[in-house]
């Protein structure tokens, strides 16, 4: 049996109501005086919970199922489609947006029987915007992107979560708090060359999984570090993401990974 088209929930007005929620998370964000703590998590701020809050009622109000790295999955009480369902951080980079460093985000990703279908990430201080139909490319800002020159790793800049171990030796590395923007990053031809999750059991889909489609969009590459599927619908499950623009340079990161 044939998968669902994506057209039947048209990518275009998915992404219009993506776009409206990332202009009203960079609001509630801009207008944000309050950096305590939920108290309900440990590492979540009151903000995030406020965003959260926005995103689900937001996208309950489309008719979209919600797994979200706040709320875990909800639903509305009529949905679009049973078979499909938003993945969002609501603020990727929480403790960058707390202490004004302008690297946090909006990442949503719409996933249909499975498959990662439309995709964006907003950074919410710059407004820069990646956005990605699969089949369709993606862009930035709303200019059709692709992935810089190919490189090894010891003339690549590559993007990293947790300490590295000493033996990785890229050209530079940097560590920069918001996953969802790193992975985008790579899709630009002027951003990172890769990326690398040193860090077990930390990284939930809602971190990776738009950024990932609208890498690959551009043309880049992406892998779990121990192999394992990267679309997952259970909160609960954690995986590794390394990306990179070209399959030559992804094995050489998936080799840092085991050493």
């Amino acid at each position: 049996m044939d998968r669902p088209n994506v057209a039947s929930v048209e990518p275009g007005r998915v992404l219009d109501v993506f776009g409206s929620i990332c202009d009203r998370a960079a609001q509630l964000l801009a207008d944000n005086d309050d950096w305590t703590m939920s108290g309900d998590r440990e590492t979540q701020y009151a903000v995030d919970v406020r965003i959260d809050h926005m995103c689900l009622d937001s996208l309950h109000g489309a008719g979209y199922s919600v797994l979200s790295e706040e709320s875990g999955i909800t639903g509305p009480s009529s949905a679009v489609r049973p078979d499909a369902i938003v993945i969002v951080d609501p603020l990727d980079g929480s403790t960058n947006a707390a202490l004004g460093l302008p690297w946090c985000a909006t990442a949503l990703c719409l996933v249909i029987d499975g498959v990662p279908e439309v995709a964006m990430v907003t950074n919410l201080r710059t407004g820069t915007r990646f956005s990605a139909v699969r089949g369709a490319g993606a862009t930035r800002d709303g200019r059709s992107i692709d992935v810089g020159a190919d490189r090894t790793l010891a003339d690549a800049v590559i993007a990293v979560n947790a300490r590295p171990p000493e033996s990785f030796r890229p050209a530079q590395f940097r560590s920069t708090g918001s996953t969802a923007l790193d992975i985008a990053s790579v899709a630009s031809p002027h951003g990172f060359d890769g990326t690398v999750d040193f860090d077990e059991g930390m990284i939930g889909v809602w971190d990776y999984l738009a950024a990932v489609l609208i890498l690959e969009e551009a043309g880049g590459v992406a892998s779990d570090a121990l192999g394992r599927d990267l679309v997952t619908l259970h909160p609960g499950e954690r995986r590794r993401p390394v990306t990179a623009t070209s399959t030559a340079l992804l094995d050489e990161l998936l080799a840092a990974c085991d050493s």
